[in-house]
């Protein structure tokens, strides 16, 4: 489960460099689900636990509107077309939300933590799962990691970038955390040109 803007820009916050877009750290979330297994694998000493098959990468992310923001939504559209070229990925919007205020007030995500939490919830349930990891390090979605620890059938864990918030559960206690560097950041940067065609 990838909560993307919280892994994107956090990604942006703490590697890139100073001035940097946003853009330079979008995330391929194939390959970011990739190399959480296999620095996972790195740090496992179960033999059992290191041989992990990757069943399903699951994206939760703001989807711009077509009417308001048409260019940043063009983008988003191919961004999921080519993200779900693979079997693996499913991608599930939630639209964003625009203040009246808007543009000087930018659009937000909202409900984006509750849509993610319940998809954990669900899975940590779901039989087809042996382990279920959460890539995010938003706060709000400790409380449905405490939810599937305790009532789930597969196992927990989270993922993220080192240097960022680490999400815990009841008395601050961990679950097993795969933490991944900039240099893995920079193997699952997803550098394909979005923008649309221009005029021939």
């Amino acid at each position: 489960m990838i909560d993307y803007q919280n892994i994107h820009l956090t990604a942006h916050d703490l590697f890139a460099p100073n001035g940097s877009p946003a853009e330079n750290c979008l995330i391929d979330p194939l390959l970011f689900a990739r190399q959480v297994l296999l620095v996972r694998a790195g740090n496992q000493r179960d033999e059992r636990q290191k041989q992990a098959e990757l069943a399903a990468v699951r994206v939760f992310r703001g989807q711009p509107s077509n009417h308001r923001q048409s260019f940043i939504y063009g983008i988003s559209q191919r961004q999921r077309s080519e993200w779900t070229r693979s079997s693996l990925v499913e991608v599930t919007y939630r639209s964003l939300k625009y203040p009246p205020s808007w543009p000087s007030k930018p659009a937000q995500e909202k409900g984006i933590d509750v849509l993610v939490a319940l998809n954990v919830v669900k899975a940590a349930s779901d039989d087809a799962y042996d382990v279920v990891i959460l890539a995010s390090h938003d706060t709000d979605l400790e409380p449905a990691l405490e939810m599937s620890v305790a009532d789930g059938k597969a196992k927990i864990e989270t993922a993220g970038w080192q240097g960022s918030r680490v999400l815990r559960v009841t008395g601050g206690r961990r679950l097993w955390h795969t933490s991944l560097s900039g240099a893995d950041m920079v193997k699952t940067r997803d550098r394909r040109n979005y923008l649309p065609p221009g005029p021939r």
